[in-house]
């Protein structure tokens, strides 16, 4: 919150700070960041009675906040599409209305971006290897403690994966271990991917997934991991875990000639193979919530598991069954994260336990260092009086680089249309399809000095964000 001071007796400044607002690429359907907060701050010992008071109207969801009112309001609308984005692009309006008596020589209105990169969920391991979430995924849901730390994946088509190949021969090419909590609702009957590797950076069904760990449509658990000279090792659990409740399924190779993959979930007894599934040298990236399950048996109907997931790891040795317990009987998500990063050879631990807006900058697979961003085009207009904050054509990168836009506002008692559209740059890449951007923009209402007003109004949060 920036504080104004005042300046005296009879003088008066009044502004509005910054607004933070998530914005995200959309290919299918989707949700845009609404004002969640507005606050609006003034000096009770002004000279002068003046009043400040705006209402923006998000597609039929109306927020106001009225000079002289103290607190906190609240709106859940949007001011972004909401509806799927398609190549010549999609839009959505809101309107601005100016409820005080200033008139528009007394306004200025302006809106940035300071930044814009993907939503990611930390690696609290290997910081440089995070999981990026892609289409309807829901942050800081409810996990298996109580707490915070899941998230939640629905709509058919959402999912994360990594951005570093791993290379299969040196590391997984003995023994090694991987698991993640995982719950669906009760009687699901569409199963999924819960975690496993797949050559595709993406979604993109290849070959089959190794190793590949997935919910049947049952409600079994089930593994299968792809060896050298073609053999192929698999296993499913005894019991359904389609209930509503929290498991653990933890998938450990131990290989020495011949492998044996045993498959835990929760504190039931282990299943296990054997056979030589050492996997075959070659780059693979890891998948959370779908699986490429082409030629697979006893495949679901579906590759996106709908449903939660929490504490996915990775390990460079197999794991006991005694300590798979002590992972499953965890006190809380900080003691299960502690527990895991201690496992022998622990290489990746993604909680999940993110809000959906801590970002990625480094380099992305198939495109390397170029933007996510740059492949996404912001026009952001206005009518009743005309403006443009971004031309149609403007990269999102381009706009969100912190520049003030100024745009005539309303006068007193007027009200200003403002129209966002978003379209893929002629440079997208099938890549960034369903990646969370995001770019707080902001909004910047100023005038002469006259009267301590100070209003905020924020639109900030995961729930708020554009899904692609």
């Amino acid at each position: 919150m920036r504080r104004v001071r005042r300046r005296g007796p009879g003088r008066w400044a009044w502004g509005v700070a910054v607004v933070a607002l998530a914005v995200v690429w959309t290919a299918s359907s989707g949700t845009l960041s609404s004002w969640n907060a507005g606050v609006v701050l003034n000096s009770a010992n002004s000279s002068l009675t003046g009043s400040l008071a705006v209402t923006h109207t998000y597609q039929a969801t109306s927020c106001s906040l009225t000079a002289r009112v103290a607190g906190t309001t609240s709106c859940g609308g949007s001011i972004g599409p909401t509806v799927a984005a398609t190549v010549g692009g999609v839009s959505a309006t809101d309107t601005f209305t100016n409820n005080s008596p200033l008139s528009a020589s007394q306004l200025t209105s302006e809106f940035r971006a300071p930044s814009c990169a993907p939503v990611k969920f930390a690696n609290v391991k290997t910081s440089t290897d995070p999981l990026l979430p892609r289409y309807a995924v829901a942050f800081g849901q409810t996990d298996k403690w109580g707490t915070s730390s899941a998230a939640a994946l629905s709509g058919g088509s959402a999912y994360a994966s990594d951005v570093v190949a791993t290379n299969t021969a040196s590391l997984l090419g003995g023994s090694y271990a991987f698991g993640v909590w995982f719950k669906v609702a009760n009687a699901y009957a569409s199963g999924g991917g819960l975690l496993s590797m797949a050559t595709s950076a993406v979604d993109t069904s290849s070959v089959a997934g190794t190793p590949l760990l997935w919910m049947d449509n049952a409600g079994k658990i089930r593994f299968r991991i792809s060896g050298t000279l073609g053999s192929t090792t698999s296993g499913v659990s005894a019991a359904a875990y389609n209930d509503g409740n929290w498991h653990l399924a933890v998938l450990s190779v131990a290989s020495v000639i011949v492998s044996t993959p045993t498959l835990y979930v929760d504190n039931a007894a282990g299943v296990s193979a054997s056979g030589l599934t050492a996997l075959t040298g070659g780059n693979a990236y890891w998948h959370a919530g779908w699986g490429d399950f082409t030629g697979v048996s006893n495949s679901p109907t579906s590759a996106y598991l709908t449903g939660s997931l929490s504490g996915a790891f990775v390990a460079g040795n197999s794991v006991s069954s005694g300590t798979v317990s002590s992972l499953f009987t965890a006190a809380s998500a900080a003691a299960y994260s502690t527990a895991a990063q201690a496992l022998s050879g622990a290489s990746q631990v993604w909680m999940l336990d993110d809000t959906g807006t801590t970002t990625y900058a480094g380099s992305l697979p198939t495109i390397g260092a170029t933007s996510a961003c740059s492949m996404v085009d912001l026009a952001w207009t206005f009518t009743s009086p005309s403006g443009t904050a971004s031309a149609a054509g403007t990269k999102l990168s381009t706009f969100a680089n912190g520049t003030w836009h100024t745009v005539t506002a309303p006068g007193a008692g007027g009200s200003q249309t403002s129209t966002v559209t978003l379209t893929r740059d002629a440079t997208w890449n099938a890549y960034v399809a369903g990646l969370h951007l995001y770019a707080p923009l902001s909004q910047r209402l100023s005038a002469p000095p006259a009267s301590s007003w100070t209003a905020i109004l924020t639109w900030d949060g995961a729930t708020g964000v554009f899904i692609s």
